[in-house]
Parts: C-alpha cells; structure tokens; sequence
C-alpha cells in the first residue's frame, strides 16, 4: 500500500479548475475528505498499512475556519491564516496506529506500531505558497508537495518481539510514510 499522492493532486486540481458553484465550507469538505482518503492508503517504512484515524472532521473544521478568516481581512494573512490546518493535520497523526503485522525484520511476534511524532510544522507554508498560485493545476502541485513533505517527518515505534523465546521486546524506530 502506499499514498497516491498523483491521484490526490489531480483530484485537487480538478476541483480548483471546476468553475461550478462551491462555497468555502464546500472546498472544506472537499480538501479534508480527499486528504484523509488518500492517507488511508499510507504505509510505514516496512510496509504496515495504517489504521485510518477517522479524524477528517478537524481538518475540515479547520478549513472552514481558515478560509472564514482569510475572507475576513483585506490583506492576506501569509501563512499564520492556515496554522489551524496545519494543526488539524498534525493532530490527524497524533498517536495514529499502524498495522502491526508483518512483524518488523529482528522480530517474530509483533506487539505495537504506533506514530510517535505526528510531522513537523510547515504544511502552513506550503498552504500559503499553494493559494498564491493563479494556476490549479500549481495551486495543486503545491499543497501536495506540503503534503508529501510532511508525511515525510512522521515517525513512529514498532515494537515486536525477538527471538528465539519471543519474550524480549524490540523497538524499532521508523520516520516517514508512504
């Protein structure tokens, strides 16, 4: 399994080049829902699928939020207006469970796969950098690459046990999904 980040950004950039009527809540809905379909595809570095969290709710809350206050002002907000997505996201990950089997090379049975460190900031920027962009197809190259580079620095524990009693755990540190 892996995230179909391709997939993602076509679909962002149909969206953005669909002149139909879209509210803000819309585009919310819209952009937290496609994220969190996409990450339920992610994978750990050995290739344990990820127990999707169900945490689109936030995301799109934080959404609707950001894009209220962006059109509440007159000058744009920079990247301090999407720090709420950016935290939805992060808290999307916050203690997110992996798969535990396949057990991780050194072990044989396996316990706990668990994030740990849920990314790091920056999404905002790449969010801001993404809605300064004229073109969709840029806006959606943008926010994905904020995306792909914030799945990048999530970092997680597996923890299995080894052999040949299986009775002595082994943690086994893993950064980035895909």
């Amino acid at each position: 399994m892996a995230i179909n980040w391709s997939g993602l950004e076509s679909d962002i950039k149909s969206w953005f080049e669909d002149v139909g009527e879209k509210t803000e809540d819309d585009t919310a809905k819209f952009l937290a829902d496609s994220y969190g379909q996409a990450v339920s595809a992610a994978a750990d570095p050995n290739g344990n699928a990820v127990i999707p969290p169900g945490k689109e709710a936030g995301i799109e809350q934080a959404w609707s939020s950001a894009f209220a206050a962006q059109k509440a002002v007159d000058n744009k907000l920079g990247p301090a207006g999407w720090v709420s997505v950016e935290g939805a996201i992060i808290l999307f990950w916050t203690a997110c469970a992996f798969s535990p089997a396949p057990p991780h090379p050194g072990t044989v049975t396996p316990i706990s796969n668990n994030v740990i460190m849920p990314g790091s900031p920056g999404i905002a920027a790449a969010i801001d950098k993404a809605f300064s962009q004229e073109d969709a197809a840029k806006t959606a190259k943008e926010l994905v690459t904020g995306y792909k580079n914030h799945a990048a620095s999530i970092a997680g524990m597996y923890i299995g046990l080894i052999p040949p009693t299986a009775s002595t755990p082994l943690n086994v540190p893993w950064t980035g999904i895909k």
